[in-house]
Parts: structure tokens; sequence; C-alpha cells
């Protein structure tokens, strides 16, 4: 519950992909949580090429008290999850008068309910990204085994440690940064971990979806991994060249090891020292192999030039489609008639 009025508009991301039963559910769910009457909401959908027309949103629009206006964004294409969040934020960029956004997934596993907390941390902390980290998780063991194994080969890979998902409030001035550092393009909660912007995590618990089934499987949580260590990129390929250059050397080590065993002891098996120099031989040109294609790797990417998502997300937007709700006027309701839409 905010304890005063924090922000009087924000904009609301979110991505939708044939999912729109399950929209038009969260957005009464927003507008009837408790703990938001001084918040208004612009909320930017960014169909991601849907193959679905939508439903009920567009087909019977209808009255809410906090939802000022709806913004539906258009891609040509199918873009994946992540990039429509940074087309999204892009849109969010350029819409009047928020004091920040808000992203958040459209199925009900970023609960409503958790938006008063969110928003009281970011009024209590006005210069941090508040990110929402899923203290309780309801997936099955499965999941929940491949995505602990995602941790650890991304901390292995990178150095780092990211506890919190794509559910976050970006204030205004943290917004403008955000959309123009290219490593929002591949995943949001990487980016914003390396971006050195001030972030502060709060705990939720993961919500229930409102209609469907979810679209995660083992090859989409493959490559929601590699995203986010394509962020860390230039830290891998570096790790994984003095990696491979510990390995060079601990592979040289042991053949000065096989040669002086072989030539100054009598411990020799006939026949062992040249097969155990031939299998080091091997390992040492392997390591010097990866090493020359990690350093390559390295030195192209620092050449190539980025995409930002700032300047490049509009050509991916095939059109906007605004669409102005005006609140239901109550008699109890407070907010002055001015910001009325």
């Amino acid at each position: 519950m905010l304890d005063k009025p924090f922000s009087r508009r924000i904009a609301l991301v979110t991505p939708v992909y044939n999912d729109w039963v399950s929209l038009e559910q969260l957005l009464d769910a927003i507008d009837t949580v408790p703990g938001l009457d001084d918040v208004r909401f612009h909320v930017i959908v960014v169909d991601d090429a849907s193959d679905k027309a939508p439903q009920g949103l567009a087909l019977h629009p209808r009255e809410w008290r906090r939802i000022e206006q709806i913004e539906v964004v258009n891609l040509v294409c199918n873009l994946g999850h992540q990039r429509a969040i940074a087309v999204g934020l892009v849109a969010a960029t350029r819409a009047e008068g928020i004091d920040g956004a808000i992203v958040m997934d459209s199925d009900g596993e970023d609960r409503p309910e958790d938006l008063p907390r969110l928003l009281a941390a970011a009024q209590e902390n006005p210069w941090r990204i508040i990110c929402a980290r899923r203290a309780k998780r309801s997936e099955s063991m499965r999941f929940k085994a491949c995505y602990a194994m995602y941790k650890l080969m991304f901390r292995v890979m990178t150095g780092a440690k990211i506890g919190f998902g794509n559910f976050c409030f970006i204030p205004r001035q943290a917004l403008d940064r955000l959309v123009h550092n290219p490593m929002l393009w591949n995943y949001l909660a990487a980016s914003i971990a390396r971006s050195r912007i001030p972030l502060l995590t709060i705990d939720t618990i993961r919500g229930k979806r409102y209609a469907g089934q979810s679209s995660m499987n083992f090859i989409s949580l493959v490559l929601h991994g590699l995203s986010a260590i394509s962020v860390y990129a230039d830290v891998a390929l570096v790790r994984v060249l003095v990696g491979m250059c510990q390995l060079a050397g601990i592979t040289i080590a042991g053949m000065g090891t096989v040669a002086m065993v072989r030539l100054f002891s009598n411990l020799a098996i006939p026949g062992w020292a040249s097969s155990v120099m031939g299998s080091l031989g091997i390992v040492l040109l392997q390591s010097l192999i990866l090493a020359a294609i990690s350093a390559f790797m390295l030195l192209s990417a620092r050449g190539a030039k980025p995409i930002i998502p700032a300047i490049d997300a509009t050509q991916y937007i095939q059109s906007y489609t605004p669409r102005k709700e005006r609140r239901r006027a109550r008699p109890a309701d407070s907010i002055p008639e001015s910001i009325a839409i």
C-alpha cells in the first residue's frame, strides 16, 4: 500500500504471443488490486507477431479506473520474449508524462498483487531499478533441475549471478540509459545486472497462469540460458581463453613429467610414454586452437556494430494501435479530472 502518491503515470510493458485471454485477465486484475489508487497505467502490449487475432481486449473495449491508455505495438516478425520486451521499453520512452516503466508477463505468473510492494520499494529507492526475485517456485522438479544447471553454467561462464527475472520497475532516468544499452536486445535481467545502474530485489511468489500452457521447454530453457550468457559474451570468451591457456600450461607440465620419468627413471613401462605423450599432445593442440578461436571471436565482437534498441528497434515495428480507454467515473474517485483521458 502506497502511503502517498508515488507516480501519477507508469508505463506497463507486457509482451504477448497468442495469449490474449490471459492479457485481458491481467488488466482486470491490475484494475482491482488494492493499493494502487494513486497510480495510472499506460499499457504497452507488444504483439510478438501472433498468429491468432486479438480476443476480448480488442473486440470488447471496456473502461478501467487505473488504465488510461492501451497501446498495442505490432511486430513485423516474431522476435522472441526478450527482444519484444526491448521494443516495448523503447516505446515506453516515447510515452508522455510517465515516471517509470514496469515489465511483467501477461500470463499471470508475475502477480499483480506484487505491484504495490514493487512501487513502494521504488518510492523508497527512487534511483534504483526494483527487480522481483521469486523466493518460491512452483515448477516441476525437472524444470527446477534444469534451471539449477542453467544458473550453474551461467556462474561458471560469467562469474556473475542473476537472482531475478523480467518482472521489474525501471525509473524514468534509468529507462533512457537502458534502451541505449546494446545488451538489452538479448536479455533484460542480465543487461540490468551488468548496466551498473543501482538495483534492489524484493521477494515474490510465482503466480499461476490465467489460461493455456507455458511454452517453456528444454529447448527454450537452453536458448534462455544462452541469451543470458550472450550479455556477458566478452567475459565468457576471456574466461575460456584463460582456461584454455591454463589447460595448455598443465598439459605442457604433464608432457615434461612424462619425459623426465621416461629418461631418468626405471618406472616406465615399454610403450607407455609415447601413448601418453601423444594423448597430451592432442589435448595441447585442442586447447591452443580453442584459445585462438576465443581470442579472434572476442576481437571480432568488439569490432562489430552493436544493435542499439533505441535506434534499431523501430525497424521491427509493423504498426502501432493506440487504444484510449476513458475511466469510469465513481463518486469515491478523488483523482483530478485533468489527468483523465
